[in-house]
């Protein structure tokens, strides 16, 4: 009988109480049921930990494990602690105020056995704290009418998901052509040297753009044209949408701008961490991939400065 791969679900937990029972509830209500729920809560100052404690207790689940830091590290910090007690042969890193599908990991999983890419990222529906949906995602296909229709979680939930389209995403290195942290499952052995990355304090939000463009170097990635995860927006996250937070200004000038600094940052921070861990990624990909993979980097600064020029005349 054919062995179903374990799939790891990471939840990074900071300060959302009020979302994080939906989060967990639809991580453990998947259709796929070989999975392990690990939870980091990153020293969180609100019930956030007493929420999931009560949440373990009444379900008494044995495939989730809740694990506290006594500091505050980050998102990239608590998703490396996630990632260093992970068992399974694929991983997710959900946002504790996202929603995923009950056919999310299906779905993946289906596009994973068919390709060899580090990730796999999907459509996403962007909703407020009511649940309502402002938009669906969709950075890297076309938009289907029938999703710009749907208008809560009760339609999105019977979307049909079973037969999962997708297409392997050609992308320079340094960009953004996917959605957002919770769309994504990793094969775990690509991402696995992450657990060896330092300095994770330039990644204490929005540590996707880091984990997206490594992942991608190293094993490349697909898009699913499939609405798999509810992303939630609202002021207190670091990637508010202006139609919903009233903001429009915030949006387009802040965010631009982080984004921009992000893809600067993230070339030095990627050659600086291969670096130093040359000799492992020698062993783990060989010498001649390990050199490819910083001819890409370094390459990648024309790309770079192509965006600069076109934030600057727009």
């Amino acid at each position: 009988m054919l062995k179903l791969p374990l799939v790891s679900f990471i939840i990074t937990s900071y300060n959302y109480e009020k979302f994080i029972t939906k989060t967990l509830e639809s991580i453990i209500n998947q259709t796929y049921e070989n999975i392990e729920l690990i939870i980091v809560d990153d020293c969180s100052q609100d019930n956030s930990v007493e929420t999931i404690e009560h949440f373990i207790n009444c379900n008494q689940d044995k495939r989730i494990t809740l694990i506290t830091h006594n500091s505050n590290k980050g998102q990239l910090a608590s998703m490396i602690t996630g990632l260093k007690a992970a068992n399974g042969t694929f991983v997710c890193f959900i946002d504790s105020d996202d929603i995923i599908l009950p056919d999310y990991t299906k779905a993946h999983l289906k596009v994973h056995m068919v390709t060899s890419v580090a990730f796999t990222s999907s459509i996403i529906a962007e909703i407020d704290e009511n649940d309502e949906i402002h938009t669906i995602h969709s950075p890297a296909c076309p938009q289907k009418t029938e999703l710009q229709e749907l208008k809560n979680l009760d339609e999105l939930f019977k979307f049909d998901t079973e037969h999962p389209d997708f297409k392997i995403i050609k992308a320079p290195f340094g960009g953004w052509f996917w959605s957002p942290n919770s769309s994504a499952m990793f094969r775990k052995a690509s991402i696995e040297l992450l657990i060896k990355y330092k300095n994770t304090v330039k990644w204490k939000v929005c540590p996707d753009k880091f984990l997206f463009n490594f992942a991608h170097l190293i094993g490349g990635s697909a898009f699913i044209f499939e609405p798999l995860t509810a992303h939630r927006r609202h002021k207190e996250n670091a990637g508010n949408a202006s139609y919903i937070c009233g903001n429009k200004k915030y949006n387009n000038d802040i965010v631009t701008r982080l984004n921009l600094i992000n893809n600067f940052n993230i070339r030095p921070e990627m050659l600086s961490f291969i670096i130093s861990n040359k000799k492992d990624f020698d062993k783990i990909y060989g010498k001649k991939n390990t050199a490819k993979f910083i001819l890409t980097v370094l390459s990648s600064y024309i790309y770079l400065i192509k965006q600069f020029i076109s934030f600057g005349t727009s």
